[in-house]
């Protein structure tokens, strides 16, 4: 049968058994018949595949990886249960076209809030909350209120409407915005930790317990990668300098400058990173203008 959600209205199908479901567009849990929305802590369920694994045949399709890092060795996974407070967000400025639906999810720790800082947390997947995942990793506890968090998943949509208010030249104030927040609960999310050793050097990386993605992770360059960077770098600098010198005839050493600085510019970060005896990766993409789905 088909139902429509009470926070977004999206339409979805359903098996005729089903009492209790949670929409698939906003995550917003509610009863069949009443419409009602029910609970407010949730978890998400640990995939059934290896993280470390995980992690390491990412980091083997790497640039710069070495051919057997898939072969190294894992000395430690640890699977941390965070608080994250989840909202769905409408904003719309009045008279104008700026307008902004999110799904937001605001750390509630600061452990590990760096990681998860814009990060696109699914909308499908969760669970009503089981204690048993206390035992199962580190369980944290919230650290700020649910009202603190609702202010910063506010703040961010707000930015976000302004930035196209300001595209599209309208006149921005908060009062002019009209706001729908719906609090979609408390939910412990699993991050692994993988650390892990390749050459006699220690890496670590953190994968999405959820989904398998691997959010962040460093492993080593290899020396080939590394002078590869520098060539190119310098190449870089060397086709600069050679437009410069061109430019130097009609323009003087404002042209050779015009020339020079932004091949300068361009090969720095090639350079720098082949300076460097490892590199980050991620399967992530960040963003602070809510959930993929609603983009």
């Amino acid at each position: 049968m088909e139902v429509e959600c009470p926070v977004c209205s999206a339409k979805f199908k359903i098996p005729d058994t089903i009492t209790i479901t949670t929409c698939p567009y906003c995550g917003t849990t509610f009863e069949v018949q009443s419409r009602e929305r029910v609970g407010d802590h949730f978890f998400f369920p640990v995939i059934n595949k290896d993280s470390g694994g995980l992690l390491l045949k990412f980091l083997s399709r790497q640039y710069g990886a070495p051919a057997d890092i898939v072969e190294a060795k894992i000395e430690s996974k640890t699977l941390h249960y965070l608080p994250v407070y989840f909202f769905y967000i409408h904003a719309n400025l009045e008279g104008s076209t700026a307008e902004e639906v999110a799904f937001i999810g605001i750390p509630a720790t600061d452990e590990f809030e760096w990681l998860l800082e814009g990060y696109p947390f699914p909308v499908r997947g969760k669970r009503f909350f089981d204690e048993s995942i206390m035992k199962k990793g580190k369980y944290y506890e919230p650290k700020i209120s649910k009202e603190e968090a609702e202010k910063k998943a506010v703040e961010k949509v707000l930015r976000v409407v302004k930035e196209e208010a300001d595209i599209s030249g309208d006149y921005f104030t908060v009062d002019r915005v009209k706001l729908d927040v719906v609090y979609q609960g408390l939910v412990h999310y699993p991050i692994w930790e993988v650390h892990y050793t390749y050459g006699g050097k220690k890496f670590y990386g953190y994968v999405d317990g959820s989904t398998g993605l691997v959010i962040s992770a460093s492993y080593p360059l290899t020396q080939e990668a590394r002078k590869k960077a520098g060539v190119i770098g310098i190449s870089a600098i060397g086709i600069g300098l050679l437009f410069g010198l061109v430019f130097a005839k009609f323009a003087g050493r404002w042209g050779l400058f015009g020339g020079l600085i932004p091949g300068i510019a361009g090969a720095w970060p090639i350079v720098f990173s082949g300076t460097r005896s490892e590199r980050r990766a991620s399967q992530i993409i960040r963003g602070y203008r809510g959930n993929i789905h609603f983009r």
